[in-house]
């Protein structure tokens, strides 16, 4: 009996580490040659797809371009391998605030914490009308040849055309990942034939304003502890009632 019950338990706790995971994290490396090659494939690309946690800021997910992994993010920071590239946050206190018309907006910042670009919601004038933009800037403010709607959904070009699109859904995320974690995909594609560049900092802000009307629509996280600890507690009482029937049976068996 005793020996039943210890069985059971290493199978508890076998199931609570792999569904909780045990020690540290790891950190997804990128399978381009330098960091150089993996910031030219995500300003490039044609496929961008960046796995995060939408309610939560420690796991460190990845950024894959065409198909690679490039790097990973983590909370607002952007790494290649170990090396920080670059965060994302909201400017507060900057001049670039003052602009008429203008609503939020959002600083890239290198680990000295030096700018080097922004994106801003601006009220501007489009071929379909007035309409509110996500205005992407560099570092002397002034506007790139690209634009965003609101929504971070739709890339126009200077011609106002629609030249890439963005979304968020759980394709591309492990089965175990949709039941257990908050983790998403963010995909982004563009038409390209390999000339034209999008700063990966625009995605960046692109995908923030993503993350901010998902949690508007969907905001119900799910409880990771509550839902790990549910299962392992089920399969706990599993073991025991499997393994209570399998004794019945070997007892009938020698009776």
């Amino acid at each position: 009996m005793k020996k039943r019950i210890y069985t059971a338990a290493g199978l508890f706790l076998a199931a609570a580490l792999v569904l909780g995971g045990c020690g540290k994290e790891k950190v997804p490396e990128s399978e381009f040659a330098t960091a150089d090659e993996a910031k030219e494939a995500l300003t490039s690309a044609e496929t961008i797809e960046i796995y995060f946690d939408l309610y939560g800021s420690k796991r460190k997910t990845k950024i894959v371009a065409d198909g690679k992994v490039a790097g990973y993010l983590q909370k607002n920071t952007v790494y290649i391998n170990e090396e920080e590239w670059f965060s994302i946050d909201y400017v507060e206190d900057e001049p670039i605030n003052d602009r008429e018309g203008s609503g939020t907006t959002y600083g890239y910042y290198d680990a000295s914490g030096t700018c080097l670009g922004y994106a801003q919601e601006q009220y501007v004038d489009t071929s379909h009308g007035k309409d509110t933009r996500l205005i992407f800037l560099d570092v002397d403010e002034t506007p790139l040849d690209y634009q965003s709607s609101r929504s971070g959904r739709i890339l126009y070009d200077e011609n106002d055309e629609e030249i890439g699109s963005g979304k968020i859904g759980r394709s591309g995320v492990s089965l175990l990942d949709q039941w257990y974690t908050n983790l998403y995909c963010a995909v982004f594609k563009t038409e390209t034939d390999g000339a034209r560049q999008i700063d990966f900092m625009d995605r960046m802000a692109m995908l923030w304003r993503l993350e901010r009307d998902y949690r508007s629509i969907d905001d119900n996280p799910v409880n990771t502890g509550v839902q790990i600890y549910e299962t392992v507690a089920v399969v706990f009482v599993l073991i025991l009632l499997i393994g209570s029937s399998f004794s019945k049976w070997r007892q009938k068996k020698k009776n």
